[in-house]
């Protein structure tokens, strides 16, 4: 198993496994990196009988050694990860400390152009006339869509019921109107009973009676 992951290590210079994993590597793996700095055939036929990769052990001695030369240890670092789905393992990542940034400018480049839409001129005419096609569904799709919406009932607004609710208000005002005018003229037009004259008649006739001594 740690030849397995050395190796993948090696070729990689990154990998993911648990972390009691990933301190036994890393104490599997630096010995072989600090055997890689001095390129001897002894040597080569050490970490190939340990790791039992040529490609491993070739990358070792003429990548990884000459890199790591001028440092003394501490060849890789262990990064947490969280834990695993399933069984809740405690998971990492293992990777070395000196990265090739030829090697990570490769790979992005390749999660860039995975990503990435090819341009017009590149893309084959069976691609070009897909997308058309998917283009022109797309704008009849919309096109049904903004059909649907404006044959939907659009909700009426407080201003136009403010407009609906006007007329009705003003034809009940002017009912009224119509109605007080009409009670006005009936009463305008019923006759007034005579005011009785019987305190005035009475007073006269005190005056004329007293009137009578006065003179």
């Amino acid at each position: 198993m740690m030849r397995n992951l050395a190796a993948s290590l090696i070729e990689h210079e990154v990998i993911k496994t648990t972390v009691e994993k990933g301190k036994e590597l890393r104490r599997f793996v630096e010995p072989l990196i600090t055997k890689a700095k001095v390129d001897t055939l002894h040597n080569r036929r050490q970490i190939i009988s340990q790791l039992n990769s040529k490609s491993a052990t070739s990358k070792l001695f003429s990548n990884l050694g000459p890199r790591f030369n001028e440092t003394k240890g501490g060849y890789l670092r262990v990064i947490k990860a969280g834990f695993r789905e399933g069984d809740k393992a405690d998971m990492c990542y293992v990777e070395l400390t000196i990265r090739d940034l030829e090697q990570e400018t490769k790979v992005d480049d390749a999660i860039i152009d995975e990503n990435l839409v090819m341009p017009v001129d590149e893309v084959p005419e069976t691609k070009t006339e897909e997308k058309t096609e998917t283009a022109a569904e797309e704008v009849k799709a919309a096109k049904k869509v903004a059909k649907k919406t404006t044959t939907k009932k659009t909700e009426p607004k407080e201003e136009d019921l403010k407009k609906a609710a006007a007329p009705k208000e003003t034809a009940k005002k002017t009912t009224e109107k119509k109605e007080t005018a009409a009670k006005t003229e009936a009463t305008a037009a019923t006759p007034k009973k005579p005011v009785k004259k019987k305190k005035a008649e009475k007073q006269e006739e005190k005056k004329s009676w007293w009137s009578r001594f006065f003179k």
